[in-house]
């Protein structure tokens, strides 16, 4: 089975480095694997994809197609890979193999994950009580403001002129702020996100009215956070 997985990754990733001395590609993949954790079982599992017998539309990942250019980093080294998704529904990264395998990264050993332009981590959520992956909208000194995606399953109409018989998966995301010990839903608007800016409230206030920038929009988002913490 690792023996699979070598070959798998080596064709389908490349190795770079992080604080580490850096990893030639060309070289057995299992040095780059190992480089991420002493424990290569903690690092991450191989599973076969089986057809679910009752049909169901949609999907449970975050992007509807696998060519996605993502980084797995430990505390040493980096993995990139051009075939990187988040499945929702188990909460976890997931590597494409072949048309009927997987691989499966387990965050124990991981700081963070970036796919496209998202950057992912694992947090310990009072709310679901336990570790979660969360994609990290903001993160500095003051407070942290996650994304939190799930999936959701819509039933089917079984009179097929009132809608699709069939079941389908639909993405669902809630958000989170993390302040200081304070771990709460959240809601991304204006005036929430202001509240916990403290002091710096005024300002950013200000600075989103003479921009015209909607908190909502990703790309404004940053822009705000970014002169949030030029203060």
């Amino acid at each position: 089975m690792l023996r699979i997985l070598i070959i798998a990754l080596f064709l389908c990733s490349s190795i770079v480095s992080g604080q580490s001395e850096s990893v030639n590609p060309n070289n057995n993949i299992l040095v780059g694997l190992t480089n991420l954790g002493s424990n290569r079982a903690a690092f991450g599992s191989i599973s076969i994809i089986r057809n679910n017998r009752n049909t169901i539309d949609g999907t449970v990942y975050l992007y509807d197609e696998w060519s996605n250019d993502g980084t797995v980093s430990s505390e040493e080294t980096s993995v990139r890979l051009d075939n990187l998704n988040f499945n929702a529904q188990r909460n976890a990264f997931q590597s494409q193999i072949g048309k009927d395998s997987i691989f499966t990264f387990n965050f124990r050993n991981l700081k963070e994950v970036h796919i496209n332009d998202k950057k992912f981590k694992s947090v310990f959520s009072p709310v679901h009580k336990n570790n979660r992956v969360f994609e990290v909208l903001a993160a500095n000194k003051d407070f942290s403001i996650y994304k939190d995606y799930r999936i959701e399953i819509k039933e089917g109409n079984p009179n097929p002129q009132r809608g699709s018989s069939n079941d389908k998966f639909l993405l669902r995301y809630d958000y989170y702020v993390q302040q200081g010990e304070n771990f709460d839903k959240f809601q991304l608007k204006k005036s929430k996100l202001l509240k916990v800016m403290g002091d710096k409230a005024t300002e950013v206030e200000t600075y989103i009215k003479s921009n015209k920038l909607k908190v909502k929009k990703a790309e404004d988002f940053s822009k705000i956070m970014d002169y949030y913490n030029s203060l």
